[in-house]
């Protein structure tokens, strides 16, 4: 990666170099004032829904940073204002630039623990990446742990855009989307055109059949309105990964989803990570 182009006194902007093309990124440097506590990763959530999250990010890499991390923010390939195309966008290409990003991190800061941090899609995609990058902590905040439910969730965007007359088309059901999809290779949804590669490499990722190396994920979910469904699905995934080392802490967030609505702020969801990262040792 290429050294920033752009540099403040505690947060450095920059493009680091990755085939193709480059990739946004902001480094946030750690608090000079407190011991260095390691390095956390940053990994944004899919489609609009990283843009509805950006302010959350953004304030809790401050936050992470005046803790005495080293806070890395970047956007994929093809998202954000990386270079690319969102329909050229590849999960096997996001893990590479996640690859590409963490080695960049840990160069700048020596080493130290790494953690990955992702957000809805991205935390789905951090455990992904988690047995090449072997962290120490995994940070989830309310991931998907399958990608076929996030694929269907974003395709209801366009059905419900229908409705109101904001899109064409007269599909009444994700499976009636999904065939138009699998003719054409493509679909549109909110002014994001995904391609069918990167629909089935998602489809086909669910968090039960990762192997994680041992490592400890700190799980922030706000479990409404299926409290008992989301602890259990926490549960069912804590006891598949704790065969291999892993250790589940689940913390419960009261609050607003900060990625379903327009550019809002969840405090109870900062202070509950910041409150876990700040007693670590």
């Amino acid at each position: 990666m290429n050294a920033p182009l752009l540099s403040t006194p505690r947060v450095e902007p920059f493009f680091f170099d990755a085939e193709p093309g480059t990739r946004f990124s902001v480094y946030h440097a750690p608090n000079p004032r407190v011991e260095p506590r390691g390095a956390i990763l940053h990994v944004h959530a899919f489609a609009e829904e990283m843009n509805k999250s950006r302010r959350m990010a953004a304030l809790q890499s401050r936050a992470f940073a005046a803790m005495g991390y080293a806070v890395l923010q970047f956007d994929l390939f093809g998202c954000g204002d990386s270079c690319g195309d969102f329909h050229s966008g590849r999960w096997e290409l996001w893990k590479t630039d996640l690859a590409i990003a963490a080695g960049w991190l840990l160069d700048r800061t020596g080493g130290g623990p790494l953690h990955l941090w992702g957000v809805r899609l991205g935390g789905l995609l951090a455990l992904d990446c988690a047995a090449r990058l072997r962290p120490a902590g995994i940070i989830l905040w309310q991931p998907f742990t399958n990608g076929r439910t996030c694929i269907n969730q974003f395709l209801r965007l366009r059905l419900a855009a229908q409705l109101q007359g904001k899109a064409p088309g007269t599909a009444r059901s994700t499976a009636a989307l999904r065939a138009q999809l699998a003719v054409h290779g493509h679909i549109e949804v909110g002014g994001y055109e995904v391609a069918i590669p990167l629909v089935k490499a998602i489809d086909s990722c669910d968090a039960a059949n990762l192997r994680l190396p041992p490592c400890t994920v700190h799980w922030f979910a706000n479990p409404e309105p299926a409290p008992a469904r989301v602890e259990a699905n926490v549960a069912r995934l804590a006891a598949r990964w704790a065969r291999d080392g892993v250790r589940v802490q689940f913390h419960p967030v009261a609050g607003p989803h900060a990625w379903n609505d327009d550019v809002i702020e969840c405090p109870a969801l900062l202070d509950a990570t910041s409150e876990v990262f700040g007693s670590l040792p």
